[in-house]
Formats: C-alpha cells, structure tokens, sequence
C-alpha cells in the first residue's frame, strides 16, 4: 500500500512566494572549475553568498564531477555526500569543499550522510572526518569492497564515531526544530540488479521539509530508484530538486518529474566531463515542468 504523504497544495506559486518570506534560500555555487551550459547559471565566489545564519539554506558546492551538499541553518551545518573527482583532480575538488565549509566559518558538521559508495560522494569523506567535528555518519549500509570506503569505515570504528545505516521510512535526526529529513529511499531489502545491491540505484533519497518547502535530494538515484518511489509513495512533489547522477539519462524519467512537479533543478557535474553530463534527454524534461533559468 502506497504511504500516504501531503496532498498538494492548488496554489503552488503562492507557496513559492511565501516560502521566500520564510527566509528559505537555494544557494548555488557553478564556475569554481567553470560550467558552460544553457542551462546553468551562478557566479564562482567563494565569499558566502547568504550572511543570515538564520535562513534555512541548500548549498550546492561545485567540486567538479561531483557530489557534496551543505545543508545550513542558525549556526548549524550538515554535509550531504563528500566526493572527489578526477575532474579537476582530486585534490582540487577536495580542497573546494574545504574551501567552502572554511568561508561559512564551519567547524562542526552535525551529521555527514553519504548518498552511496561511488568515490565521486565519498572520495573527500575521510578527510572531511580529520578536518571537521563530525556528530554522526550516516549512509545505507551497502556493501562495497573499494579501499576507500573500507578506510572510511575503518576510520569510522577505531575513532569510535557514532555510524548509522538509514533506510525506507526512517529520519535523519534533524539538528535545526522545524526540519524534517525522511529517508525515502533505499528500500529496506535494497534494489538488485542480478545478485548484487546496486550502488546507484540504492542511493539514499532524502525529502527534506521546511514549512511548505520541499527538497527532494537524489543522489545517484536511477530509474529503477525512481519506479520504487513512485510506486511506494502517494505524495513525492518537491519544490527542489537536486537531479539524480549528475543530470544523466538514467535518471529523471518524466513520469517521475510529473510526480515531483520541481520549480528549481539543480544539477551537480564538472566542466567538460567524460560523461557529458548533462544529457540532452533530462535537461528536456526538466524544461517540461520548469523555466531554463530555475535550471541550475
């Protein structure tokens, strides 16, 4: 039986404006490495771009091919996925998200979630880990042989750092009152593909609510994660999307779009990349439920 989640509200554009007044902010950071796209917009700053702390805000920090997230609000930080690339090198994307957290002043991370395995969300974990105090570690208990996460979760039980694995249905323990973070996705008996647990596809998916604001952050979610959603869930609109696996055609599938109804796309991927992400395929279904320049 789908789990039953709030209806959506008939008057979507008021919600946005009055969202604003709530102080809700998407800060996006595109140009530290330089993205050329239609689509894409920002300034390369690495001065903060919010100066109230008491604004809820999604940080999108541009460390190349790439993931990591900020999350922000009255002092307090939660990083969403730390990875490092090949593109710019590893220690250029890795260094640009210290360069960030260093420019809010960021000492402390209440929580560290890591999406899923793939060294381009947890390649800078470990230093995030020496380099910040981190409260809890979460991710989603898949197994992964690579010697980066072996070293993290190696690091993880002999620093006696708190660690817990998250599925379908559980909570992040918000720091900041007023916030949800619900964990939507993986199931809790994972999404195979043959006998293995599937990296992306098992992403975590995170529906994070604030007020009448919804953020639907994806991680490298793909379409098979997308079908579990929409099969699992009544209610998945979402005013924000962060895009599943860098804006690829695996991922963002228009029945799926259609049920999340985003205002603002927000894709994270490196100049130039090997990928050529973003494919054409998503960036038009995008522009099938919002403008170009909410496409970020």
């Amino acid at each position: 039986m789908a789990k039953k989640r709030r209806s959506k509200k008939s008057q979507k554009q008021m919600k946005k404006a009055v969202s604003l007044l709530l102080g809700l902010v998407v800060v996006i950071l595109i140009g530290l490495y330089g993205v050329e796209s239609g689509v894409l917009s920002g300034e390369s700053s690495l001065v903060p771009l919010v100066d109230d702390e008491h604004a809820f805000s999604l940080h999108v920090i541009d460390m190349g091919q790439g993931d990591s997230l900020l999350l922000s609000k009255d002092g307090k930080y939660a990083l969403i996925d730390a990875g490092e690339t090949m593109s710019p090198s590893e220690k250029e994307s890795r260094e640009a998200i210290f360069a960030y957290l260093d420019s809010l002043g960021v000492k402390r991370l209440e929580f560290l979630l890591l999406t899923h395995q793939d060294y381009d969300h947890i390649g800078s974990a470990l230093d995030v880990l020496k380099r910040y105090d981190v409260g809890v570690v979460y991710d989603n208990g898949v197994e992964h042989t690579s010697k980066t996460y072996e070293n993290l979760m190696t690091y993880l039980a002999e620093e006696d750092v708190e660690y817990t694995v998250v599925r379908d249905g559980d909570f992040v323990a918000s720091p900041w009152s007023g916030i949800s973070i619900e964990v939507l996705s993986p199931p809790e008996d994972l999404i195979y593909k043959g006998k293995k647990a599937d990296v992306n596809e098992n992403s975590i998916v995170l529906k994070v609510t604030y007020g009448e604001t919804t953020y639907l952050l994806t991680g490298d979610a793909e379409t098979e994660a997308e079908e579990y959603l929409l099969s699992t869930y009544a209610d998945i609109d979402a005013d924000i999307l962060k895009a599943g696996h860098h804006g690829s055609s695996s991922s963002s599938t228009y029945a799926f779009l259609k049920a999340v109804t985003p205002d603002v796309v927000v894709i994270s991927c490196g100049a130039y990349n090997d990928y050529g992400h973003p494919h054409i395929e998503p960036l038009e279904n995008f522009a099938k439920f919002t403008t170009a320049d909410k496409i970020f």
